[in-house]
């Protein structure tokens, strides 16, 4: 019950924007077809529909469960490392909350017959998730759901700090990077250069942690 005072308390806007797309859809119900677009392949050419319902109701259920499941990880935190107050967990609520918004706006919007671009916009949202994410890696304390969650960080806390600084810069830099290729190459290219990317933010933290683990052992 605390938990959920405090989030009404403070983050109150957050429950405005999970409300948002519950709210829009008698308006829009009508001037959809039976079935909408709800996947894209790489060159943006949709390649899966769902009903109506659920492509409407899905998401925003999905966001609503993920903004209490993260609501609610210092509870079920087995250590206790970290309060519902302590950053980046707002952020990172927000940030979530914002990004599935932004989801079904554009998948309603597309349904509707307004051709808004293609699938980059679903990378660059999550390349700015990425970028103001890695601003705040060095502040996270160890803990089992968020972060650089590998063993050998896991289990020493000089491993985990030197690990998520490195990340931090790592993160920021390659988000940084997309945001600016985004104008500058189509979809599959860009596709490309994502996955490139999220690859080199995920392996060099996690070997850079292995090394740390191996020279102070």
């Amino acid at each position: 019950m605390k938990t959920l005072k405090y989030a009404i308390k403070k983050e109150w806007y957050n429950f405005i924007l999970l409300l948002l797309p519950f709210l829009v859809i008698p308006f829009v119900w009508d001037k959809l077809p039976a079935q909408i677009p709800t996947h894209w392949d790489l060159q943006g050419n949709i390649n899966g529909y769902s009903s109506k319902t659920f492509g409407l109701l899905f998401i925003p259920a999905l966001n609503a469960g993920l903004y209490f499941l993260f609501l609610y990880l210092p509870k079920i935190d087995p250590k206790r490392r970290f309060k519902i107050d302590q950053k980046p967990l707002p952020i990172l609520r927000t940030l979530l909350v914002l990004f599935f918004l932004g989801i079904q706006f554009w998948t309603i919007l597309n349904a509707m017959g307004h051709a808004i671009g293609s699938q980059k916009w679903f990378y660059l949202g999550l390349s700015v998730f990425f970028m103001v994410m890695g601003n705040y890696l060095r502040t996270i304390k160890p803990n089992y759901f968020i972060g650089i969650r590998v063993p050998w960080a896991l289990e020493d806390e000089e491993n985990w700090r030197k690990t998520h600084r490195m990340g931090s810069y790592l993160w920021v830099a390659g988000g940084l990077l997309l945001i600016i290729l985004f104008p500058f190459l189509a979809l599959k290219a860009y596709s490309t250069a994502f996955s490139t990317v999220v690859a080199i933010m995920v392996i060099i933290p996690a070997g850079y942690s292995f090394y740390i683990y191996k020279t102070t052992t």
